[in-house]
C-alpha cells in the first residue's frame, strides 16, 4: 500500500507539472511587458525617409517581424500627424484546477499608441528577455515608456528610422545623442572611489555600443573630476559652461581598481547632425466638408483637378515575403502582368519586376504609383534578379 500510495503521489504530480510546463502553454505566453528588464542602448542617428507613405511603408514591410509591448505580432500600423498606432493580437493563458488544468486560447487586441506630442526620445536597444527579440526601439513619453520588440539590429534600425520620421513630419523635434553617455552628480555615497575625496564630479551611468565615449575609454561607474582641464562640480555645470563649447572633450576619471586616467572623447560635428528632409510631413486636413484625416491625405493625395494619371498598362501586387527580405524594409511595388503593346511592353518592363521609386520617389505600395506619375515620361527604379537598374518608360494622357 505505501508504494502504491507514493506511485499515485508521483503520477498525480507528473500530471501537474506537465500541464503547467508543456511546450504548448510555454509558446503562448505572451512576453510581457519590458520595463523590468535591463537593457543595452547603441549609439544611433536616424537615416530619415523622404516621405511619411515611405515610412510608414517600411513599418508595413515588416509584419511578422515586430513585436509589441505585450508581445504580439503588429499586424497593422497607422498614423496621422498625431500619433502612430500599432495594433496586433496577443494570445492569453488561463489555468485553472489544482492537479488538472485546461489551456484556453483568449485572443487580445494589443495597442500600442505612440503619440508624437509625448516623444521625449528614441532609443535602439539590445535586451535581455527572449532568445529572438533581443533588439528594439525604445520610445520614451512624458510620462511612460513603450517599446517595439524584433530578432535582430538591421531591423530595429528600420523601425527606428520609421519611427523617426514619422515623429519628425508631425513638427516635434527629438534629440539625439552626440557624446554617448549618461552621467549623475557625485554624493555622499560615493565617497569610497579611491582619489574621490569630496562630493564634487559626475558618476557614469551608461556608455551607448558604439558610441563616442565608449571609443574614448569613458567606462560606466567612472567618477569624472576635470574636464578639459576645467574641474568638474555637478552636470549642470559641465553640460552648460564646459561641453558646448568643446569639440573634444578629456576627461579625468576615478576608478575602483585602476589608477586615474583621461579619457579623450572626439565629438561629431555638429552640421554631421541628421536634419529631416525638406517636404517631410503629414499633409494638412482639408475643410471639415471633405473631413480627410492627415493620414488619408498623405497616404493617398487625390490628382489635381483636371489631371489624369497615365496609363502605363501593368497591373501590380504586394511584394511576398520572400521579396521583402530581398527589400530589406523597403517598399515597392511588383508587376503581376503586363498588357500586350503597353508602354510598359516598350519599355522592356517584365512581370516580377520590383518597382522601387518613381521619379526619384520612393513608391510606397501598389496603390501608391498613380499619384507620383507625371505626364510624359515616367523614371522608374525596377529591381529585377536582385540587381537594380533605371527604365524610362513614355506616357500618354489616358487614366491609369
Amino acid at each position: 500500500m505505501p508504494r502504491l500510495f507514493r506511485g499515485s503521489v508521483i503520477l498525480l504530480f507528473g500530471l501537474f507539472l506537465s500541464c503547467f510546463f508543456s511546450p504548448a502553454a510555454r509558446a503562448l505566453e505572451p512576453l510581457g511587458p519590458v520595463s523590468s528588464y535591463g537593457m543595452d542602448e547603441y549609439w544611433y542617428w536616424p537615416n530619415y525617409h523622404p516621405s511619411v507613405e515611405s515610412a510608414l511603408g517600411a513599418l508595413k514591410n515588416l509584419q511578422g517581424k515586430v513585436v509589441g509591448w505585450q508581445g504580439s505580432y503588429i499586424t497593422q500600423w497607422d498614423a496621422d500627424a498625431y500619433g502612430l498606432r500599432a495594433l496586433g493580437t496577443v494570445v492569453e493563458v488561463q489555468q485553472s484546477g489544482l492537479f488538472f488544468s485546461n489551456t484556453v486560447q483568449v485572443p487580445q487586441v494589443e495597442s500600442t499608441v505612440i503619440p508624437f506630442e509625448e516623444v521625449q526620445g528614441l532609443h535602439l536597444v539590445r535586451l535581455f528577455i527572449d532568445r529572438q527579440f533581443t533588439f528594439g526601439v525604445r520610445c520614451d513619453l512624458k510620462s511612460e515608456m513603450k517599446m517595439f520588440r524584433v530578432p535582430d539590429y538591421g531591423t530595429a534600425a528600420q523601425v527606428f528610422n520609421a519611427l523617426a520620421s514619422l515623429v519628425a513630419a508631425s513638427g516635434r523635434l527629438v534629440p539625439y545623442p552626440t557624446l554617448g553617455a549618461y552621467f549623475r552628480d557625485v554624493t555622499e555615497k560615493d565617497l569610497w572611489i579611491p582619489g574621490l575625496k569630496e562630493a564634487k564630479g559626475m558618476i557614469v551611468t551608461g556608455v551607448m555600443i558604439g558610441s563616442p565615449a565608449q571609443k574614448g575609454d569613458l567606462r560606466v561607474r567612472d567618477a569624472v573630476v576635470s574636464c578639459n582641464d576645467q574641474p568638474v562640480e555637478n552636470f549642470a555645470q559641465w553640460s552648460e559652461q564646459i561641453k558646448p563649447k568643446a569639440a573634444s572633450l578629456d576627461f579625468k576619471v576615478l576608478r575602483k581598481s585602476s589608477p586615474p586616467a583621461v579619457c579623450h572623447v572626439v565629438l561629431p560635428p555638429g552640421d554631421l547632425a541628421p536634419r529631416p528632409p525638406q517636404g517631410l510631413a503629414f499633409a494638412a486636413a482639408k475643410g471639415p466638408s471633405t473631413a480627410q484625416s492627415p493620414a488619408t491625405a498623405q497616404t493617398a493625395p487625390p490628382v489635381p483637378e483636371g489631371a489624369v494619371p497615365p496609363k502605363l498598362g501593368f497591373s501590380l501586387r504586394y511584394p511576398s515575403e520572400a521579396e521583402k527580405k530581398i527589400l530589406s524594409g523597403r517598399t515597392a511595388a511588383v508587376i503581376v502582368e503586363i498588357s500586350p503593346g503597353s508602354l510598359a511592353e516598350k519599355a522592356l518592363l517584365k512581370p516580377e519586376d520590383i518597382l522601387l521609386e518613381c521619379n526619384g520617389k520612393t513608391i510606397p505600395s501598389p496603390e501608391g504609383l498613380g499619384p507620383l506619375l507625371v505626364q510624359g515620361e515616367n523614371v522608374l527604379l525596377v529591381m529585377r534578379n536582385g540587381k537594380e537598374m533605371t527604365v524610362r518608360v513614355g506616357a500618354t494622357l489616358v487614366s491609369y
